[in-house]
């Protein structure tokens, strides 16, 4: 939001300093624009505007960069980790405050998708979650694996003691549970309309719709490269 909103400034900024310059050369401009000193700064701020609409543009519609900073998505994204993201994966989002400008496009949704939703309290805090349960399933997530509509997708063991393969529909990813001391069991719900359930690959250490409860699709704003 803060980023958009300098490169608003400048755009604004940029498109100032072109109107000006347009009625000053048009052929009835007044005296008294005409008689105005021509700074050298305008055409600079008229570049820096251009510059700013272009970039503008790229973080609204084309792709950002978002840095992992927790560890809710380990294994697979680790604290420090820069993922490119497409914002405009679910329809156009306003930059400002992270609300879709359209309805939203979520048929696409699948299972297992990693998706980037805006914090309910503020257009400023992303977090990255995977998608679990689609609108109408049950979910129930207890130490054998993650069970949807009665299917239950086992913890697969790796090499490392801490890590679980799990195959959900389509997707194959890997979770990390270190020990099931600090396991948050979830006990079988049902999503509601309009909402997904969420959970963090880190299943010991992510707050996700277990602590948060159900996302509701609007909140879905991009997904990752």
């Amino acid at each position: 939001m803060t980023l958009a909103l300098y490169l608003s400034f400048l755009i604004g900024l940029s498109l100032l300093v072109t109107s000006y310059r347009f009625v000053r050369h048009s052929p009835g401009a007044p005296s008294w624009i005409t008689a105005l000193p021509v700074s050298r700064w305008g055409e600079i701020f008229q570049y820096t505007g251009l510059f700013a609409a272009s970039c503008f543009c790229i973080i609204t519609f084309v792709m950002q960069v978002m840095y992992i900073p927790s560890a809710s998505m380990e294994p697979g994204l680790k604290v420090g980790d820069k993922v490119l993201v497409k914002p405009a994966s679910f329809g156009f989002i306003n930059p400002f405050t992270g609300d879709h400008i359209t309805e939203g496009d979520f048929k696409n949704l699948n299972r297992g998708d990693v998706v980037i939703a805006k914090f309910a309290y503020s257009a400023d805090v992303r977090y990255i979650k995977r998608v679990i349960g689609l609108p109408g399933d049950r979910v129930f997530v207890s130490e054998d694996g993650i069970s949807i509509n009665g299917n239950l997708s086992h913890f697969q063991k790796t090499d490392n003691p801490q890590i679980f393969q799990v195959k959900l529909d389509r997707s194959n990813f890997k979770v990390k549970i270190a020990g099931f001391e600090n396991f948050h069991v979830q006990q079988e719900v049902t999503v509601p309309s309009g909402h997904v359930f969420l959970l963090g690959d880190n299943l010991t250490k992510s707050s996700d719709s277990r602590d948060l409860g159900f996302i509701p699709l609007k909140s879905l704003i991009a997904r990752p490269f």
